[in-house]
């Protein structure tokens, strides 16, 4: 009865994630930004055109249109998550839809589980056409597979789902487009994060505070060496950092925002 319990409320998630997803791809926002992503994603082939290393700062074309895909991919992906994230959850999280929704055999958290997972697989939708994009580029340019260019823009994939759960989060707390604001000053910060973190412990007299000042900026998206294991698994830089471990914390610190979200959403979502 437990297995049969618990396969139900998985359902239930499923199908309210679904029904955000359908939600979310209807918003001409979202088109917007992909297509603009697009185009500029279609850019990459202007350095085989060109095939000119002195105006590429030396570079060769292949690596000239990863940089190109890359800054596409890692800009236009958040852009998508946050605006279109507050859009829909403006919509789908009213307060008429929402006592709709609860009033129906569905728990709290099922609404919120399922609505991440319906705003993950429209991210997920964008990360792979834009990266198909770049990828159907470089192979027709190339004539080589070049594999590793989608794991290395999975990274993108995980700023996606960051964008996402601090877009949710702040959205709980402030139910409005400020949300928005505050997700992208979240990541603003996380990209100074790094600078702070090695300012806070070069202190000697105050060590401990320091530390726990350095302590803090963990808890910042570290979006800039997000970056740098995105740009070394793409072969574009040869960088010293511990990949593991920076994917790790990124996704422990998505599932504690996500799950303070949970917390307050069931705090508040009774009517």
């Amino acid at each position: 009865m437990r297995v049969k319990a618990a396969w139900s409320d998985l359902k239930a998630t499923f199908l309210i994630g679904r029904e955000v997803y359908r939600w979310a791809t209807r918003e001409r926002m979202m088109y917007g930004f992909l297509l603009l992503a697009l185009l500029f994603i279609l850019m990459a082939n202007v350095p085989f055109v060109v095939d000119d290393p002195k105006i590429f700062s030396d570079q060769t074309p292949q690596q000239s249109a990863l940089h190109i895909g890359f800054v596409a991919v890692h800009i236009f992906i958040p852009l998508i998550a946050i605006f279109v994230s507050v859009s829909v959850l403006q919509s789908f999280l009213g307060r008429a839809n929402l006592i709709l929704l609860l009033s129906k055999p569905v728990r709290s958290w099922q609404v919120l589980v399922g609505v991440v997972i319906g705003l993950f697989q429209m991210v997920f939708l964008n990360w792979l056409l834009m990266t198909a994009g770049l990828w159907f580029i470089l192979v027709s340019q190339t004539r080589l597979l070049t594999g590793y260019l989608w794991p290395g823009m999975s990274i993108a994939l995980i700023m996606g789902l960051l964008c996402i759960s601090l877009t949710v989060f702040f959205y709980l707390l402030v139910p409005n487009a400020l949300a928005g604001i505050l997700t992208i000053l979240m990541l603003v910060a996380g990209l100074g994060g790094p600078l702070a973190r090695e300012t806070f412990l070069r202190g000697a007299a105050t060590s401990f505070f320091h530390q726990m000042l350095a302590l803090s900026t963990r808890l910042l998206p570290q979006v800039n060496v997000l970056w740098g294991v995105s740009m070394t698994r793409l072969r574009m830089f040869e960088l010293e950092l511990d990949a593991g471990r920076v994917i790790a914390e990124s996704l422990v610190l998505i599932f504690v925002v996500l799950a303070f979200s949970l917390v307050h959403f069931r705090r508040t979502s009774r009517f």
